[in-house]
């Protein structure tokens, strides 16, 4: 028979305390102390639909007299938002002057979304009498890629307005807008 084996005692090192398991124990101790009270009630939780900002007014005091046509916007599912795609086509229908166009911004549900010519590779000008297609064509999307106008939101069926600033031949500028009613 062997002998009993001597009893060890372990010898347990103080705990340390970090600031965080600290601010845990002051923050129980403090919620558990005390008289119970009554929950309040939850505030009713009305979701609040997205508001498009106000476009402002337009002017054209330029010599070129560009109309849109045949406003739309795809709209694209991502992921659980949506992507609005706008296209327009642009006329000049005054016969005095061609124009530059400077930018597009398009007021959507989330805010202001404006492209221009920093992001696009060569100016967009519309001719006396001539028609842009660039911002209305599948090959026109593909060319402005990420540059082109649209907007994004939480909706299938935004409320879109756009704007269209330009210069004509002189340097004058002027700007028009127009409704997005139609959606594909």
């Amino acid at each position: 028979m062997s002998a009993p084996r001597p009893r060890r005692w372990a010898y347990a090192a103080p705990m340390k305390l970090t600031w965080s398991s600290a601010f845990v124990a002051i923050v129980l101790a403090v919620g558990c102390s005390g008289t119970p009270t009554q929950p309040s009630p939850p505030s009713p939780s009305v979701p609040l639909p997205p508001v498009s900002p106000a476009p402002p007014n337009v002017t054209n005091q330029s010599k070129a007299a560009i109309v849109a046509e045949d406003a739309f916007a795809i709209v694209h599912r991502v992921g659980s938002a949506y992507g609005y795609e706008v296209r327009f086509l642009l006329r000049e229908t005054g016969n005095l002057s061609g124009a530059t166009v400077t930018n597009v911004a398009v007021y959507g549900p989330t805010g202001i979304d404006n492209a221009g010519p920093g992001c696009w590779r060569d100016p967009l000008y519309v001719e006396p009498l001539g028609r842009l297609d660039t911002f209305y064509t599948s090959e026109g999307s593909a060319w402005l890629s990420y540059c082109g106008p649209g907007s994004g939101g939480t909706t299938r069926t935004p409320t879109l307005h756009v704007i269209v600033s330009f210069t004509d031949d002189s340097g004058v500028a002027g700007s028009i807008g127009f409704p997005i009613t139609a959606l594909r």
